[in-house]
């Protein structure tokens, strides 16, 4: 594939990197000056902007953005190790690698589907690659599909709580850094380029590119797509998001689906076992020599075990969740590691994740297997407290004395029985501030003051949804279609049947939707005894679902109907209506 063919195909809409919306462009300043654990504006330190050598031909960009990208020069040509969060950033870095080199671009690396490393990855190809010369994109064989998922199926949800827990949209006193990077380079405004691999994997892969030997070995860990890249003739390990300096996000809190422990670990033990001189990781800077590195990467595999072995030993000796984050703490030597120290994951909810990783939610305790309702459990509170006012005087005093958490918790009644409760409102914020500047954690620390922001500013999240054609094209029929389900009202069609085909006038895909009483059926062909039938051109109907703002008059006219009209099509495709509204922060007042 050459540059203008990746150029052409490669623009990728990033709904899952959203845009904030609110009462105005700069939040209003906190009740009070923000405070900064001083162990939290030193860790600033490591992401100093810098191009960084780390070996002759091997650089690594640092502070450009929330990722690393890394640069590695072979006798005709160059390889780049993840591209950056944005088309922005991605040109900046790029440019910066021509500088030291003015050889082309021969291959791109993706070492796993989060969007900090390959969404600015055309801007590479269009500073780098040169025509003639084509430029291959390695990934895992899964990466792509992961990539699809998160931007199409949890668009909404995913954009509102990584905006919370990067704070996106916090000042400088509020956004100290991200942990693992300065931050997240991304904005309402930010273009995204992520090129679709060329060449995929599934355990592991040897190639010769740019004059270089490398291998490529899965190595399951932050992700199930995360791979390594070992250079055997430099001596150099690129582990991905496998290794960075802070106790890894075990579990994350803008959500993601189980990250399991014990293929991380093993993962490690995999690049234990190679004779490493150059470690260079996607966040945080490098490690050089072998004794620093096996310590490193042993340290860092021996916290992880010791997190899920002793969690396991706690769940089986009957412990809920909040009892056993109370008791599983790293060994001292372990703790003291400054590859292990709290700026990104936590010990606590590392161990709560094992829990429901292995579990499920149940925490094994009778009370919590059919709760109250939020409501209801709130009605109680209230009642027991003598009604709302002293449940509001107990927050306030609370808070007063000093015992932020409790009144943030008591904030959870009041405002789950009176959503316009002001008092409440402003006790929640104040509570929120004083629990963010106290957090040397970044993801909680920005979590807390953006939650802050949504209560005092009306700040919002919303994902992004009008998407140019170019991003459209790059996006599969299949994954539009999967995705339908999850946006079904149900409860607009607990008394339809229905059945809808699809086909295309310039793709070979047929697909049918049945209606069946609250339930969508999605099947890859074209049933028999269809209510409607759509033909349309592939892009026409991704329009239709992105919502790009064009009227449905006006899309309809592009689709032809064999069976059925237009009328039908459009009252069937008003029960989809596709997450592009921003949630509601918690806690709700009652369920919709």
């Amino acid at each position: 594939m050459t540059k203008n063919q990746l150029v052409r195909a490669a623009v990728f809409c990033v709904s899952l990197l959203g845009l904030a919306t609110g009462c105005g462009d700069r939040p209003s300043a906190p009740a009070a000056p923000l405070a900064t654990p001083a162990d939290l504006a030193t860790h600033t330190n490591e992401f100093r902007r810098v191009i960084e050598t780390v070996r002759p031909g091997v650089w690594v960009a640092i502070g450009y953005g929330l990722a690393n990208s890394i640069l590695i020069e072979g006798d005709d040509g160059l390889i780049v190790i993840d591209t950056m969060a944005s088309m922005e950033s991605g040109r900046q870095v790029a440019r910066e690698f021509r500088a030291l080199t003015d050889k082309p671009l021969r291959a791109i690396i993706y070492t796993h589907n989060h969007a900090d490393h390959v969404f600015g990855a055309q801007a590479f190809i269009e500073e780098l690659a040169v025509d003639d010369f084509p430029v291959e994109v390695y990934a895992h064989e899964t990466t792509e599909a992961l990539v699809y998922r998160m931007v199409n199926v949890f668009r909404p949800i995913l954009t509102a709580r990584s905006f919370r827990m990067f704070g996106t949209h916090l000042d400088e006193a509020g956004l100290v850094n991200a942990g693992i990077g300065k931050q997240l380079e991304v904005r309402s405004d930010s273009a995204f380029g992520f090129v679709p691999p060329t060449q995929t994997f599934s355990d592991q892969l040897k190639i010769a590119t740019a004059g270089i030997s490398l291998q490529l070995i899965h190595a399951p860990g932050e992700t199930d797509d995360q791979l390594f890249a070992w250079f055997p003739e430099m001596g150099l390990l690129t582990p991905g998001d496998n290794l960075y300096k802070t106790f890894p996000n075990l579990y994350t809190i803008r959500g993601t689906p189980y990250r399991s422990l014990k293929d991380w670990s093993r993962s490690l033990d995999r690049m234990r076992a190679l004779p490493v001189e150059f470690l260079v990781p996607s966040h945080t800077r490098p490690v050089t020599g072998a004794k620093a590195i096996n310590r490193t990467l042993t340290d860092y595999r021996d916290a992880i075990s010791f997190v899920h072995d002793q969690t396991i030993r706690r769940i089986n000796q009957g412990m809920t969740p909040d009892q056993i984050v109370q008791t599983v703490r790293l060994p001292e030597h372990l703790a003291q590691s400054p590859f292990l120290k709290e700026f990104y994951g936590t010990v606590a909810w590392s161990a709560r994740s094992v829990m429901t990783g292995n579990l499920g939610w149940f925490d094994g305790n009778p009370a919590t297997l059919q709760p109250l309702s939020p409501t209801a459990r709130a009605g109680q509170m209230a009642s027991l407290a003598g009604g709302l006012v002293p449940l509001r005087d107990a927050a306030v005093a609370a808070l007063q004395a000093g015992d932020t958490q409790w009144a943030l918790e008591l904030s959870d009644y009041l405002l789950t029985l009176d959503r316009d409760d002001q008092t409440a409102i402003d006790l929640r914020v104040a509570a929120l501030e004083q629990l963010g500047g106290k957090a040397s954690n970044p993801n909680a620390r920005h979590y807390y003051l953006s939650s802050a922001l949504e209560f005092r500013d009306g700040l919002r999240f919303e994902p992004l949804n009008k998407p140019t054609d170019e991003m459209l094209t790059t996006i599969p029929l299949s994954n539009l279609f999967e995705a339908l389900p999850v946006n079904l009202r149900a409860e607009a069609c607990l008394d339809k049947h229905q059945r809808v085909g699809f086909s295309f006038n310039d793709n070979p895909e047929h697909w049918t939707i049945v209606i069946r009483r609250g339930i969508a059926e999605v099947m890859p062909e074209l049933a028999d005894d269809l209510d409607i039938q759509v033909r349309s051109d592939s892009l026409a109907f991704k329009k239709l679902l992105a919502g790009t703002g064009q009227p449905l008059a006006t899309l309809l006219l592009d689709f032809d109907f064999p069976v059925g009209n237009s009328i039908q099509f459009a009252s069937f495709m008003n029960l989809f209506r596709a997450g592009n509204s921003a949630p509601e922060p918690a806690p709700l007042a009652a369920p919709p």
